[in-house]
């Protein structure tokens, strides 16, 4: 009989964070991916409603991994905030009805290939924030919920909020989605804020991914914004030609959202540029050869770090990412 799951561990050390193995929530779904078009469901305008244009949504911790509560077709549990991923991912364990699908198949970033199965969820929501009907894919997540004792429904993809723009806020533990109108501007007003030291960087997609600029040594690099990625994976062939160089901090194991395993030696890489400057960012060199065979070149992953150095805005028809630095410790 499986444990029942826990409410997640809010804790964020590092002896927590590194306790156990890391899981890599990254998932490629090798189908087309184009939708631009969000698919949340918003209620009909109401000028004394605004959650017609604005919803909050706590966020939770799993170590490093990044929680919404929710529910789908009847079912209650968490799932995992993941941009690395297209769309919504369900698991298998709460999900048996689900069909193989011949046009689709799935990898992670360690390149290996699982058939997809799909399923539609009629019944999405988050909190009070609905969404219109979806196909998921389905797959065996239990691995994730052994790791951190958490009931994991599934992960939660970009395209399920594309189209708005979001803020996230790990302070504060709040995820807030905003309506936008065709020009990327939120029909919900701004409330008026101090915006001292916020940093504007453009983006754009490699496939479904949020890629970003990023420097390291004076040369630049092609970096995902993936808030399921608990640490910097970057490519091991870059890291090798360009002499980057890295101090080890302990062997570990690392988890695909597949299920397999493989020893990996955690490092630290003294500084990363990214509109904001990260130091000390703890990282795994990863073979990324496999996902540029699918038109996917970036030359890494980064999430936890990138979201706990501040509040992180994306507007993806501004293509935009916006970061309001966190106030430093006194």
């Amino acid at each position: 009989m499986r444990p029942k799951a826990k409410k997640p561990n809010i804790g964020n050390s590092l002896k927590s964070r590194l306790k156990f193995p890391l899981i890599l929530s990254t998932l490629i779904l090798l189908c087309s991916c184009s939708t631009s078009r969000s698919a949340v469901s918003w209620p009909e305008a109401n000028t004394e409603n605004e959650s017609s244009t604005f919803h909050s949504i706590p966020l939770y911790k799993a170590g490093k991994l990044i929680l919404v509560k929710g529910e789908v077709n009847g079912k209650h549990g968490y799932l995992i905030f993941d941009t690395g991923a297209p769309g919504l991912v369900l698991n298998d364990h709460y999900f048996k009805n689900c069909k193989a699908d011949p046009s689709r198949q799935v990898t992670g970033v360690n390149g290996q290939l699982h058939p997809a199965r799909v399923i539609t969820a009629s019944n999405l929501k988050l909190g009070n924030l609905g969404f219109k009907r979806q196909l998921a894919d389905v797959m065996d997540l239990s691995h994730i919920e052994e790791k951190r004792n958490v009931k994991i429904l599934g992960l939660m993809g970009v395209s399920l909020l594309q189209g708005e723009e979001l803020e996230i806020d790990l302070q504060k533990k709040v995820l807030r989605v905003y309506k936008t109108d065709k020009n990327g501007l939120r029909m919900q007003p701004k409330v008026a804020a101090e915006n001292k030291g916020l940093i504007t960087v453009p983006f754009r997609y490699s496939g479904h991914l949020i890629e970003l600029e990023a420097k390291i040594n004076n040369r630049s690099y092609r970096i995902a914004f993936d808030t399921g990625s608990e640490i910097l994976l970057f490519d091991k062939y870059a890291l090798l030609k360009d002499k980057i160089q890295t101090s080890i901090l302990k062997k570990q194991k690392l988890l695909s959202t597949g299920g397999s395993s493989s020893d990996i030696e955690i490092r630290e890489l003294g500084e990363i540029d990214l509109g904001v400057t990260l130091k000390k960012v703890t990282t795994v060199a990863v073979d990324l050869k496999s996902l540029r065979g699918f038109g996917l070149y970036v030359d890494g992953f980064i999430g936890y770090d990138l979201m706990a150095s501040g509040v992180v805005t994306i507007n993806f028809k501004k293509r935009i990412v916006q970061i309001q630095p966190f106030p430093k410790a006194q």
